[in-house]
C-alpha cells in the first residue's frame, strides 16, 4: 500500500548529520516521534551501524586510529551507508526513513577529496529538502563525548573536532542544508528542527 494521499506531502527521507557529540541520534528520535504521532511509519538508521559487519568494522577503525584505522573506517562506513539504502530504503512507500549521519561522512576524507566525494555520492544517493546539520561548538562536543564514557574515536580530540567543524560548515554552506545550533539542550535543539519541519511540510502540502 502506498502513502495515503493526505500524507504525501510529508518527507520520505530525512538526514540528521554533524560531527561527533552533536546529538544526531537524539534528534533523529525526536523527529521519529513527531511523525509517529501522525500515524506515519518510521525507520531510523544510525551509522556506523551495529547490526552488520560493515558498520562494526567502521566503528573498530575509528577506535583504532592511525592511517590503517582511517582507511578501514572510511571504506566500511561507505559500504554501511549504501547497505542501509539498498536494504531498507523504499521510496513511495508509507514510511519515513531517517538517517543519522549520511553525506557529511565525506568530511573525514582528506581536504582535497571532500567536495569530489560529496558531489560523487550526492549524485547517486537519495537526497531531499530535509537535511539537517547540527553545528556544535567543539568544546561542548568534547564534553558530551567524555560524559558518554565510551572508547574514544580517532576524530574525537578537541583539535580534530575543530577541524571537522570547519570542514562541515564549508560543505553545508555550499549545499542545501538547514544548519541548526546544536549547543543548547536537546529540547531546545529539537524546537529549532521542529519549526523547519512544520515549514517544509506546509510548503509541500498539496494545494
Amino acid at each position: 500500500m502506498g502513502i495515503d494521499k493526505e500524507l504525501k506531502h510529508y518527507p520520505q527521507f530525512i538526514v540528521v548529520d554533524g560531527g561527533d557529540g552533536c546529538g544526531k541520534d537524539t534528534q533523529a528520535k525526536f523527529i521519529a516521534r513527531y511523525y509517529q504521532k501522525m500515524g506515519i511509519k518510521i525507520r531510523i538508521r544510525s551509522h556506523p551501524s551495529v547490526d552488520n559487519t560493515f558498520g562494526r568494522q567502521a566503528k573498530c577503525g575509528l577506535e583504532q586510529g592511525g592511517k590503517k584505522g582511517y582507511l578501514v573506517a572510511a571504506l566500511f562506513y561507505a559500504i554501511d551507508v549504501i547497505r542501509s539504502l539498498v536494504k531498507f530504503y523504499r521510496p513511495n512507500r508509507d514510511e519515513v526513513m531517517i538517517f543519522s549521519r549520511y553525506l557529511l561522512g565525506v568530511c573525514y576524507l582528506p581536504a582535497h577529496l571532500i567536495f569530489f566525494g560529496y558531489n560523487f555520492f550526492s549524485r547517486f544517493l537519495p537526497t531531499s529538502q530535509y537535511f539537517f546539520y547540527l553545528d556544535v561548538t567543539p568544546e561542548i562536543a568534547r564534553e558530551r563525548i567524555q560524559v558518554r564514557g565510551e572508547t574514544y574515536e580517532m576524530f574525537e580530540s578537541l583539535k580534530r573536532l575543530r577541524k571537522m567543524q570547519r570542514k562541515m560548515r564549508i560543505v553545508t554552506k555550499r549545499n542545501q542544508w538547514y544548519r541548526i545550533n546544536g549547543d543548547p539542550s536537546p529540547s531546545v535543539v529539537w524546537s529549532q528542527i521542529r519549526q523547519v519541519l512544520i515549514q517544509l511540510d506546509s510548503e509541500n502540502e498539496p494545494k
